[in-house]
């Protein structure tokens, strides 16, 4: 792994700048305690179940990932200029991921569903990027589209699981846009009156480009609204008491809820440890079997991170799931000790990473862990702290 040959070079290589009471590096070493906690409450139900080693890839890849970070973020300070390039980076990464989605659309590189939550880290790690106040010029404009373009990949990629990136977009934009409103107002005083007409016209002229946009690449909405579409008459099928049951759960959405509510039932049998990998493969077939049901049939997950960890193993799995994104939202809400890149990007990336892994098994793809631990490493190198530094 890159990013961690990066890191034990940096180790080696590259003396302490920062002290291990600075507010950042305690961050990065909260994140590497939760993955090196996460991986351990996974080892021991791996190894009471005999599971595959190899299912404990992302594990391994988060802690890989945030042991480099802690050693990028002791001894490795970027310059501005050196921030600034490594923003182009991620701004040019959306363009092409839109330009992949948009040629091929669901015939991603790789599957499209954790290849699509992978785009959606980087518009999180961009969007508070270009909205920082010292970003001015054609800067703040070049990464604010490059941020739609990455949420329209993400769309075109018809992955309905990471389409909560638009409500966090929206989210976003508009606390950030309350806020600096705010702000400006008790600076500028009466001089912000009298700029209100200008800054209704950029209003204007940004929804204007919109809808052209829109208009003129109509699948950018046209897909996910489909998408949206298919699932909601899916849902309301299962409702449907004219409609066989092997048909109505032989749909994707059908499918999965059907699933749900049965492995419900065999989760309450052995909530601590849980049933164990094979169990859980084996039981998916028989479910499929049961049912008549092609689409579980040709599964061997659950089609979610949460239940098919829980599971395989029950409480301890829920553990180390959770102590993931505990430790991530404790660091997010650590508003005071950094600056609101490193908050508003980890919050985002938590985000994505809890809404995507709710209808998908993310964590059955080795990339997947891979662009977490990139994206989360990119946040603290793209960060400041407030503390003195060594």
């Amino acid at each position: 792994m890159l990013i961690g040959l990066i890191g034990l070079w940096a180790v080696l290589r590259i003396p302490v700048v920062r002290s291990v009471n600075s507010a950042l590096v305690q961050s990065s070493l909260v994140w590497l305690s939760a993955c090196f906690l996460a991986f351990a409450l996974q080892a021991v139900v791996t190894y009471y179940w005999a599971d595959p080693w190899g299912d404990r890839h992302v594990e391994v890849r988060l802690l890989l990932g945030a042991a480099a970070t802690f050693a990028l973020v002791r001894r490795l300070c970027l310059s501005p200029q050196q921030k600034t390039w490594l923003t182009h980076a991620l701004a040019l990464a959306c363009w092409v991921a839109l330009g992949i989605s948009y040629m091929y659309g669901r015939e991603t590189p790789s599957n499209a569903i954790p290849w699509a939550a992978g785009v959606s880290f980087f518009v999180c790690l961009l969007l508070p990027l270009s909205m920082q106040s010292h970003v001015t010029g054609w800067r703040r404009g070049a990464w604010s589209v490059s941020v739609l373009a990455g949420v329209a990949a993400v769309l075109l990629s018809q992955s309905r699981g990471s389409y909560g990136l638009v409500l966090w977009l929206v989210l976003f934009a508009g606390i950030a846009a309350v806020t600096q409103l705010i702000q400006r107002r008790r600076s500028m005083g009466k001089a912000w009156s009298r700029g209100a007409a200008s800054r209704l016209g950029n209003a204007v002229v940004a929804v204007s480009l919109l809808v052209l946009v829109l208009v003129s690449f109509p699948r950018i909405h046209q897909e996910p609204l489909a998408r949206v579409q298919q699932a909601w008459s899916e849902i309301k099928e299962m409702s449907a008491p004219s409609l066989p049951q092997a048909q109505v759960i032989n749909s994707s959405v059908g499918a999965r809820l059907y699933m749900w509510r049965m492995a419900f039932k065999e989760i309450r049998e052995a909530p601590l440890l849980g049933h164990g990998s094979k169990a859980r493969i084996a039981w998916i077939h028989r479910l499929g079997e049961s049912s008549g049901s092609d689409a579980i049939k040709s599964l061997d997950h659950l089609h979610s991170d949460l239940l098919t960890t829980v599971f395989d193993h029950g409480l301890l799995g829920l553990l180390s799931y959770l102590s993931l994104g505990v430790a991530l939202a404790w660091i997010a809400l650590r508003s005071k000790l950094y600056d609101a890149r490193l908050r508003w990007s980890v919050a985002g990336v938590l985000w994505m990473h809890l809404s995507s892994g709710l209808t998908n098994t993310n964590f059955g793809h080795n990339y997947y862990g891979v662009m977490l631990a990139l994206s989360l490493a990119l946040a603290w190198m793209l960060s400041t702290d407030e503390t003195k530094e060594a």
